[in-house]
């Protein structure tokens, strides 16, 4: 039996590469040449780099405020390498022509592994987020302070969701179910 590598894995594994790559190299650069919370304007106020650890979960919201003692970086390990192999074994499934999928799920891989590797790297220092827009409304006014890895979660959940908007879409205009909801029998 010949064991053939499909496209689509050199998709997962070239992105997820480059984009922790690229994720690492920019925040090792934003730890060593910014100053913690003193902006740098790169685009007036409606763009700068602010150097911030954030030992908080996503958007800086902590469940230590509520639960004193709740072991965040345990949790934040365990989470994401439990959705980084439901991720695989999805992606596992995914058909050649799942393209939009297929980029949405690569994308979120680096983005999870990158900021899994500050959290267990750094559990003192926490993630290293450094990019920040404000565009003088809500909700960007301005928007929380990110890093590579947030801007690859973001595009690849923006990815899978219209993804299965245009799969939705789809299906009704063919008259078939969703394949996640089974036909009731009749009778």
């Amino acid at each position: 039996m010949k064991f053939r590598i499909l496209p689509k894995w050199y998709l997962l594994f070239f992105v997820t590469v480059a984009g922790f790559a690229c994720d690492w190299v920019t925040k090792v650069w934003a730890a060593k040449h910014l100053h913690v919370g003193i902006p740098v304007r790169i685009f007036g106020d409606f763009g700068q780099f602010v150097l911030v650890y954030n030992k908080a979960a996503v958007f800086g919201l902590d469940p230590r405020r509520i639960i004193p003692s709740f072991p965040l970086t345990q949790f934040h390990f365990i989470f994401t390498i439990i959705a980084v192999v439901l991720v695989i074994a999805y992606f596992r499934t995914l058909k050649k022509n799942d393209t939009l999928m297929q980029w949405g799920i690569s994308l979120v891989l680096p983005g999870a592994l990158g900021n899994l590797f500050d959290r267990i790297v750094f559990p003192g220092r926490g993630v290293v987020d450094f990019m920040q827009i404000d565009l003088k409304f809500w909700p960007f006014n301005p928007w929380p302070i990110f890093n590579m890895a947030d801007i690859y979660v973001t595009i690849g959940v923006i990815l899978i969701c219209i993804n299965f908007l245009l799969e939705s879409n789809k299906q009704k205009r063919l008259g078939t179910p969703p394949a996640s909801v089974a036909p009731s029998p009749t009778t």
